[in-house]
């Protein structure tokens, strides 16, 4: 098997080794597809101080069950499937209330041990989660961002006919947007100053507000909302101004979800009288939950999202191009999604 492994930064080395044997209570997946994250990208740049080199990274992918160690799994050899790939302790008390995002001793693979950028990839088996079997394998790929939509909206609480406001356009936006609007919402505007992504967005279906013109934007949001302020907020961009942007948006009583991840240390401005005096709520978001990969598996068994998320996938790389897909990823805006194709 080959598998991708960050010796240095900037440089990913294609490596021959055996297919791994599982465990007890383990399982291995031929990976078929990989996404490649921003997060990711920060990965190989040498931007994030818990990854450790060498390192296989990753987390979005999807495959087949190749081989189960656990006479208990409902998985056999064949099944598509994916893994969530949170790893908690399992015995802390975030763990045992069903929040094992915020375990004080969480893993995440690509980052804090070895991820999904490989043809055989070994997990727990009681990480994996299926697919149907006539599910399109490009599609089951995009499970880990579309659990990230599925998460962040739960965690905003977003009720049927709520108006929602989201402050960039990029694929993680779009995703959220679409939970949003799946999950009964009146109106979803996107904020977003790209002219690149504003097309791909308004291509999407998505009502767009242009924040490089503040009487057009103000005129989006308010006919969308009748003047009175949107009910929740997600902040994506991950800078002060869309911050600021979301946080005003709100009508009294809203909440606002910080999708975005500012660089450590960064310091946020905050208009304390907003959250006061509107008794508005700022909640963080962090991972995601077995949960919550769960639902968006379901959503992805279901089809219902299907012509969506196809737009999303904008170029498909074989294993051997990596570098090549990474700068693509990185580079051009019209890119939402670049997978990595394993099989």
């Amino acid at each position: 098997m080959k598998k991708l492994v960050l010796k240095e930064y900037k440089h990913i080395d294609v490596v021959e080794c055996p297919i791994p044997e599982p465990g007890p209570g383990q399982a291995v997946v031929r990976v078929r597809y990989a996404g490649i994250c921003g997060s990711d990208l920060h990965v190989l740049d040498g931007l994030n101080a818990n990854a450790k080199l060498p390192l296989v990274m990753g987390h979005e992918a999807c495959g087949e069950v190749y081989a189960v160690n656990d006479p208990d799994s409902p998985f056999k050899p064949g099944d598509k499937v994916c893994a969530h790939t949170v790893k908690p302790c399992g015995g802390c008390e975030a763990c045992t209330i069903g929040r094992e995002n915020l375990c004080r001793d969480v893993r995440i693979m690509g980052t804090n041990f070895d991820g999904v950028f490989t043809q055989y990839m070994l997990v727990d088996a009681n990480r994996l989660i299926r697919f149907r079997d006539d599910v399109d394998m490009k599609l089951a790929a995009l499970v880990e961002p579309l659990t990230v939509g599925v998460h962040d909206v739960y965690r905003s609480g977003l009720r049927v006919g709520e108006d929602v406001f989201i402050a960039g356009a990029g694929p993680i936006g779009l995703i959220i947007g679409m939970v949003c609007k799946l999950a009964g919402a009146a109106h979803v505007v996107l904020g977003e100053m790209n002219p690149v992504r504003i097309q791909m967005a308004q291509d999407l279906g998505f009502t767009v507000a242009n924040t490089t013109d503040p009487a057009a934007f103000q005129a989006v949001c308010g006919e969308a909302t009748s003047g009175r302020g949107f009910d929740k907020s997600f902040e994506i961009t991950s800078v002060q101004a869309g911050f600021d942007m979301c946080l005003s948006a709100l009508k009294k009583g809203g909440v606002m979800i910080q999708v975005g991840m500012p660089p450590k240390g960064t310091v946020m401005g905050v208009d304390i009288d907003k959250i006061i005096y509107s008794e508005c709520e700022l909640r963080g978001v962090r991972h995601h939950t077995m949960a919550s990969m769960q639902c968006a598996a379901k959503i992805i068994n279901s089809g219902r999202l299907d012509q969506q998320l196809e737009k999303l996938i904008s170029a498909v790389y074989p294993m051997e191009q990596c570098m090549e897909a990474m700068e693509k990823a990185r580079a051009d805006k019209t890119m939402l999604r670049v997978l990595m194709d394993f099989s």
